[in-house]
């Protein structure tokens, strides 16, 4: 058997609940019950209208027009802040760049000239030759090697005007470097460009070991050109027995094609 205590609010509760209860079932609340509706009605018709006018100004400003001209907003103001970001990489690319030309420059004491790649065009048949934004006011002349940010040999200067200057590639057939290869035999030849793909070095006596992997630098021959700059890396030997010299394709060891700042040593 459940028992209720005396004192628990619980009690009194229950027992108005069911006083109330039987009272509107034997109808006796029923003239209370109107008035109550009578004095809540116009208050249902207030929160009825608010919530319809409220219903009605949402259905306003989301019209079909107010929603394309939102979206058309929103669309503009994506595209601005995606070329903010894309310009913002650019810049940290080209200081990263510069900071390691830098740190190249005066690590190894060259005299150097920055520049920036402006533009490419035809320098030989099949391949590309690079403009940039210094010439022979900046000290530049025709022979001066340009490397790349990492040291690299990338080409030389071919042609200068007072403002800018072109660079044949070392891909490029007219960009001859005269070379040594970094073996036993400290052996040497003559680079130049294959197609604007590759690099071939010439002149190789046949009495040389040379095996694909062996770096290739410049040999401090040529004018203007000092020694030691590396020029790529040895991918093929082409040796015939009844041949006097013996060729080698070089692998570039940076992407010619993704040049945008580079240095010209200067004497």
């Amino acid at each position: 058997m459940i028992k209720i205590k005396r004192n628990n609010p619980v009690v009194p509760l229950l027992i108005i609940a069911a006083a109330l209860f039987f009272l509107h079932i034997a109808g006796i609340l029923r003239p209370v019950e109107n008035f109550l509706s009578y004095l809540i009605k116009p208050l249902a018709g207030i929160f009825y209208g608010a919530s319809a006018d409220i219903k009605a100004t949402y259905n306003a400003n989301n019209s079909p027009e107010d929603l394309n001209a939102q979206v058309e907003r929103l669309t503009k103001e994506v595209a601005v802040l995606t070329v903010a970001s894309s310009k913002s990489l650019e810049i940290e690319e080209e200081n990263r760049k510069l900071r390691a030309t830098f740190n190249l420059v005066t690590n190894n004491n060259l005299q150097a000239v920055v520049a920036n790649v402006i533009a490419k065009e035809a320098a030989a048949e099949d391949s590309l030759g690079l403009v940039i934004n210094r010439g022979a006011k900046d000290g530049l002349i025709p022979g001066l090697a340009v490397v790349s940010e990492e040291g690299l040999i990338v080409g030389k200067i071919l042609e200068v005007k007072n403002a800018t200057a072109k660079i044949c590639l070392t891909t490029n057939p007219n960009c001859q470097l005269a070379a040594a290869i970094q073996n036993s035999d400290k052996t040497q030849g003559i680079t130049d460009g294959d197609l604007g793909l590759t690099i071939k070095m010439s002149y190789i006596p046949q009495s040389e070991k040379i095996a694909p992997g062996d770096i290739v630098i410049t040999s401090g021959l040529g004018e203007y050109i000092t020694r030691g700059l590396v020029i790529g890396k040895i991918s093929q030997v082409y040796n015939e027995s009844n041949e006097v010299w013996q060729e080698a394709t070089i692998e570039p060891l940076v992407d010619l094609d993704n040049l945008t700042v580079v240095s010209i040593l200067t004497p």
